[in-house]
This record gives structure tokens, sequence and C-alpha cells, in this order.
């Protein structure tokens, strides 16, 4: 729901939350446990974005608990703070709690908990609703080695508010960086769930479950009302390839579920060779939203490798319903082809069906161009295939590069993307890098807007020998243009582009001194219409020195310069920096900046001035040595205490000896 990785930031503006994969907690869920599995952690986030008028600021913590080898505990805690455009400076919180594991061999049991309050905000992730609460449990309890019987009771609640639907015009240009709020909803459903699972002849499966709901809409009277369900399977073998499946879903009394009405299922599922099914399907319904329609649907389910470089995987319905054909699900292929010894070529497709626009206990789905901040909920998905073509060469130790193409097209607007890269070695210290990114636009009611470019080409220097001084040139071309409703009505655009030179270097003439410089010009040019057009040049200046007090500590003191020609603007910063190392290679500091200059081409971030923290990590081995060369001179090393024996031979008598190696 809302799981993260340890992270601070003041001042910088980030667009997401790393998620943190836990291995062990997946395997266990999988019913894949081992002593592996015995782990047990805690993990905390703070997050403070500083956005001027709209700040965000998100905390929490999570951990695991094991039950033996095969249960756990899991739980998250995460609390926001948001100044939201249209709802003012609102905070919320977002909880999960869930157990599984094994009371007896025989019995097992599964519980959880989750409640995500309607102001909690989290951009960084699709993976809640705002304004739902959650929460059931499961048992299931195997009689012998051929039946297995099973309870379960789940409630859910939603109150928050649905985004607003807007299809309008000038809606898709709205800027707003959160959506809109609509209605409210407010209604419940319980669900009462106990059945039994008999295993028949062979491998044929007999399963029978009891399926009340109960709904509740305090607004309308769309999900409103008290629902039960006999739901009844079989599944059983008609030759080693082919299965047969059926299913009935039958309500009792006159009461019929919106979503889930009367339907009953027929299927075939043929094994056509390993990891590819064919399923053919009938459904008929009664009542619901669905009305009296039924569907036909033929699906392809694909989980198979072709060979050592072939997988295909998905799905593929072919469903014939409400008068129409039509698809749904998805299917994708990839290819590895090994051309020559380090040369290869990635093929992939891939073929997604749209859903329909049903509405939810959450809200309505519509269409619409963007989905922002936690609006995912509403957004209905538009069908379309991906066709994509990539090269890679890396045979090379001293060059490798690597292009791609990918195009999308489909129901809504078609994409295009495009990107070449290369990096090698020009002599043992001198390396070049280039990379060309290009992109085209896929949306949901927009049309007309133009492609967005990015070129960039560098060369740095870096001596294997040693690390006394290091340099980088670099050259940018950025293209992003942009449409806004004006322009599109009389049918032209308007457009940016950036040429930025700029060069850097790092000099230490000793272990103790480090000096850094940059300077940089950018220029910019806009075309506001088709007869007006504005450019400016920046100049970007900064130097940086850096004093080691010894083995962990150093100051450090930096000055930042901004002046553009037209209009004549200029900016001045000065900042001052403690740091210490932790390692070698990971520095924190603290520091105090006079003025705010801050720059996408600066490095670094000053966006403020005051008090900051900084943290930084030196990556090393990027190519073969980099970042392990020996300083000249010497770096100094840690100083370390050692015995050492005097005296005549046996004394018990000892010196102490401190060393420092060079």
């Amino acid at each position: 729901m809302f799981q993260k990785r340890l992270r601070y930031s003041s001042g910088a503006s980030l667009s997401r939350i790393n998620t943190t994969a836990k291995t062990a907690t997946r395997s266990c869920m999988q019913g894949e446990c081992s002593t592996t599995s015995l782990m047990s952690w805690i993990a905390a986030t703070y997050l403070r974005e500083d956005q001027g008028a709209q700040d965000f600021e998100l905390y929490g913590a999570d951990f695991r608990v094991p039950l033996g080898l095969n249960g756990q505990i899991i739980g998250e805690y995460a609390r926001s703070t948001n100044d939201s455009l249209f709802l003012g400076n609102v905070s919320g919180s977002a909880y999960r709690l869930e157990a599984t594991g094994n009371i007896t061999p025989d019995f097992n049991a599964r519980a959880y908990y989750r409640s995500v309050s309607e102001n909690f905000a989290n951009n960084a992730t699709i993976s809640f609703t705002p304004g739902q609460t959650r929460y059931g449990a499961a048992l299931t309890y195997r009689i012998g080695s051929t039946t297995n019987i099973r309870a379960g009771y789940d409630f859910e609640e939603n109150f928050g508010i649905a985004p607003a639907v807007r299809t309008d015009f000038f809606d898709l240009f709205d800027p707003a960086p959160e959506p809109i709020p609509g209605s409210a909803v407010n209604n419940t459903l319980q669900t009462i769930s106990v059945g039994l699972e008999q295993k028949l002849f062979g491998d044929a499966v007999l399963g029978v479950d009891y399926v009340n709901r109960q709904r509740e809409d305090r607004v309308g009277d769309i999900f409103d009302g008290n629902a039960s369900q006999i739901v009844s399977r079989l599944a059983f073998p008609i030759t080693p390839s082919l299965a047969f499946r059926a299913q009935n879903e039958l309500n009792l009394g006159g009461n019929d579920d919106p979503l889930y009405p009367n339907r009953t299922t027929f299927g075939l599922d043929w094994a056509a060779f390993p990891g590819v099914t064919m399923r053919l399907a009938h459904q008929f319904f009664d009542g619901g939203l669905l009305g009296d329609d039924s569907i036909t649907s033929l699906d392809t389910i694909l989980e198979h490798k072709l060979g050592e470089n072939t997988s295909l995987t998905g799905r593929y319905s072919v469903i014939s319903a409400f008068g129409g054909v039509t698809g749904q699900g998805a299917v994708g292929l990839n290819h590895r082809w090994v051309i020559a010894p380090g040369l290869r070529a990635n093929l992939g497709y891939e073929h997604t069906f749209s859903n329909g626009l049903t509405p939810t206990a959450a809200g309505q789905r519509f269409y619409q161009p963007y989905a922002v901040g936690q609006s995912a909920s509403s957004l209905a998905l538009l069908g379309g295939d991906v066709y994509s073509v990539g090269v890679e060469y890396t045979d090379n130790p001293n060059f490798k590069a690597s292009a791609r193409i990918e195009h999308r097209t489909g129901s809504g607007n078609d994409n295009t993307v495009f990107s070449i890269a290369g990096a090698g070695k020009l002599t043992p210290a001198l390396t070049a890098l280039a990379r060309y990114e290009q992109a085209n636009f896929a949306n949901q009611l927009v049309e007309g807007l133009g492609d967005s470019a990015n070129l960039r080409f560098g060369l740095a220097y870096r001596d294997p020998n040693s690390d006394r001084w290091n340099a980088l040139l670099r050259y940018d071309y950025r293209k992003n243009p942009y449409t806004i409703p004006d322009t599109l009505l009389i049918g032209s655009g308007t457009g940016s582009t950036d040429h930025v030179f700029s060069a850097e270097a790092t000099f230490a003439p000793s272990w103790r001194w480090e000096f850094y410089g940059k300077g940089a010009v950018r220029h910019s040019s806009t075309d506001l219409a088709d007869n007006y057009s504005n450019s400016a040049t920046v100049f970007l200046t900064q130097l940086r020195a850096t004093y080691r007090l010894g083995y962990r500590m150093d100051l450090a003191v930096e000055g930042r310069w901004i002046g553009q020609d037209s209009p004549s603007y200029s900016e001045t910063g000065v900042a001052v920096e403690a740091g210490y190392y932790l390692t070698p290679d990971l520095r924190v500091g603290v520091g105090y900046s006079f003025g705010s200059v801050d720059d996408r081409d600066f490095t670094g971030y000053r966006s403020e001035g005051g008090p900051y923290l900084n943290v930084s990590f030196k990556v090393n081995e990027l190519f073969g040595g980099f970042g392990r060369q020996r300083v000249v001179p010497p770096q100094q090393r840690e100083s370390r205490v050692e015995p050492v024996a005097t005296g005549n031979s046996g004394s018990a008598t000892s010196a102490v000896k401190t060393t420092s190696e060079e």
C-alpha cells in the first residue's frame, strides 16, 4: 500500500518515494518460506517537499515479525501533511496490518486491516484509494487429504471524495497537480463466505460456497442491497490436455447484487503445449448492471518459454458481448537475439485491452488525458499495441552502445519513443559519452502535441593512474514544446529549445585540499506564436574549496553566480559547510547558505538561504578501476594503535606504537 525506503530530503523536490522489496516477505506470502524468512526488520521514512505555496510532508514506519517458518506479521503506518490547492492544509494517515500463518499443519489463517483516510496523500503510488477502510479474515482447514473447508469475512467502507469527471476542452489543460474534488462516496460492503472444496475421482474438484454481500449506499441507490449467492464450481479433466470448468453464481431470494448478478459460466481449458492454455468460456448474466447480456470469450493464457532467448506471456481474450466483439487482457512476446558475440537484439510486442466504464464503489471511471495525484481509480484505460526493438553492443570493454525504439498505437493517441546511447574510451584517460532521446505523446482525448527531444554529449577526463584532477565537458540540446488551449484554437503551438555548454573540473593538489569549479552558458529560445519569439542567454559559475581537517572531517566554502544578458539580471550566493565521513565514500554535511541561487544546470541544490543538510556518496568502479586510483600525493589513512614489545625476550613490558598508513 505504501512501502517505503529510508530517505530524507531538505528543500529538494522529490517526485516519488522508492519502494523497498522485501524478498523474505514476498516469498513467505507465496508459500515459499525458508529459514531466511525468520528475519525480522523495521524501517522508517521521512520526506519533506518545499513547493512554495504547496508543501508536502510524509513520515512513516513499517515492520515484519516472523511467526515460525510458515507465518508472519507485517505492518505499515504513514502520515502526511499536505497543502492542498482545493482543501487547504490537511493531514491524513494510512495503516496496514496483516497476519498469516499455520495454526496447525492443516489449519491456515489470514487476517488483515487496511485503512486510508480521505486526506492522506502520497502521489508516489497508486496502490490505495483515499477514503477507504478494509479488513477481514480467512480460515482454511484441511480434512483428510481430499477435503478443505474455508470461511471468510471482509468489510469495505468507502467514505472519500471521488475525482470530478472532467472531459471539457479546457479541463484537459488544467495545470492543477492534484485531482479536483468531485462528489462524495459513502457506502459499505460486508461479505461473508463459507465454502467446501472436495477432490473427487482423479483430479476432479468440486467446490461450493455460500456468499452474502450486504451493501449500504448512503448517497445513492446504485450500491445498496443485501444479496446472498451460492457459488458452485466444478473442474475435471477430460483428457490429459483438456479440462472442463463450470461455475454458477445464483442469487438467493429476490435481491441481486449490482456487481455480482446471477451468472453461469461454462469453459474448456486446452493445454495446447506446455505453458500455453486455450480457454473457451460462455457467461450468462441475469440482472445487475449488466442486465440479461451474455459474454462469449476465447482466451489464450500464455506462460511459456519458447526457447533459451524467447518468452511468451500474457492473456488474450476475444469477447463477444453487448452486440459487438471486443478484446480484453494482455499478451506479450519478448525475444533476445544474439546476433554475434557481444551484439544482442531485443524484440518485444505487447497488446493490451481496454476495460469497461462500469462504476465502482470508489467512484465513476471516465476517459481523461491524465490522472494527476491519487485519481488513478477514476482512470478508464484504453487498449493498444506496443512494439519495441532494441540493440545492445557490449563486446568491446572500451566501448558500449545501445539503441531502442518503441511505438504504441491504439484507441488513444499514438506514441513513439526513440533512444540511442554510446560510451567509450578514446584514450585510457579520456571517455566520450553520448545519448539522444526523442518522445511523442500518448494520451486520452488530447491531440496536436509535438515531440520532445534531448541530446547530450560529454567528454570526461579521468587519469587511471592519478586522481589529482578530473574534468568534464558537456553539451545539451533540449527541445520541450508544449501546447495551450489558445494556440490549439488557432492551429499554432508554443515550444522552447535550450542549448547548454558547460565545463567543470576537480583539482586536488594534496590529500587535504580539493577545488571544484564549473562554468556554463545556456541559450534558450521560446516561440510564442508564428510571428513572435524570444530568447535569452544565461551564464552560470560555481566555485567550491574543501579542506580536510583530518581523516573524517572537512570544511568547505562555495560560491555561485547566475547572470542573464537581457533583461539584465544576476544572483550571487555563498555557502559554508562542515562534513563528516561515515565511510571513505559516504559523507554527511551540514551548512548554511547565504542567498538562494539555484538552477537545474547547477550541481546540488540551493533553492533557499538558511541551514541545510547534505548527504553525498561516491560511486566507484563505473569504468574498470575509476575511483580506485592512487591519489598523488598519497592519501592519508586513519591512524591505528599497536602494542610493541620492548626489553628482553619474554619481558611483559610493552610500548604503544602509532602508525599512519600512506
